[in-house]
């Protein structure tokens, strides 16, 4: 399975809520590197911890956060990068932003997901409490 098939298996499980498929497209002890200075920015190791930041981020937007669109991707030996757009809703104010996510993945398991912000402010007012 090519890379992009795999990062985008992982979004979709993730996003229907098979966790048990998404977990099982991640090395136990996958790296999360978020960047920013919120609630879920920083470094967590692990899966647990992983779907704990995840679920965080949903918690602290009243599961209004939404990856609304993939806007583009590209593959390389050991990588799937998304352009992606997503918005979510705090206190009734619609926060848009664009991220660049770096899928590292190696026999088939994504080892490392990397997220880069367009902006780090949006992403912070988002997450923050």
């Amino acid at each position: 399975m090519k890379n992009i098939e795999i990062a985008k298996k992982y979004l979709n499980a993730a996003y229907s809520g098979d966790i048990a498929t998404a977990k099982s497209l991640l090395d136990e002890n996958v790296k999360l590197t978020m960047n920013g200075n919120n609630e879920i920015s920083g470094i967590t190791n692990g899966r647990e911890p992983f779907f704990a930041s995840f679920g965080k981020m949903l918690q602290l937007t009243n599961n209004t956060y939404n990856l609304d669109e993939q806007v583009e991707w590209l593959e390389g030996q050991e990588r799937a990068i998304l352009i992606a757009k997503e918005s979510a809703i705090r206190n009734d104010e619609k926060f848009e932003f664009s991220r660049v996510i770096d899928y590292i993945i190696k026999e088939g398991i994504i080892k490392e997901i990397k997220i880069y912000e367009g902006d780090p402010t949006i992403a912070d007012k988002a997450f923050n409490k």
